[in-house]
């Protein structure tokens, strides 16, 4: 009895087993085809520091915007950058 389980069982772990690694699989794929993001999310979020050192603005603050609030960051940013423009233009 216990060796017709045994029998029974064992195609079932193997399909878990490979179930399994195509899961690990596609998590993997997944993760690096993500990287890219946070490297493009990073150079966001110090372009709006470099923008703030520039302006007189508190670049730890606007790195950290941009760092959550990347698109929205910069959009507030050009509009911040038009603003000084028309203000220093007589």
């Amino acid at each position: 009895m216990l060796l017709l389980g045994a029998c029974f069982m064992s195609p079932v772990r193997v399909l878990a087993q490979s179930d399994l690694e195509q899961r690990v699989s596609r998590l993997e794929h997944r993760v690096s085809s993500q990287e890219g993001v946070g490297v493009a999310v990073f150079v966001c979020a110090a372009f709006c520091a470099l923008w703030a050192q520039n302006t007189g603005r508190k670049p730890w603050l606007w790195f950290f915007l941009g760092l959550f609030f990347n698109v929205i960051t910069v959009l507030v940013m050009l509009r911040k950058n038009a603003d000084d423009n028309k203000r220093s233009k007589p």
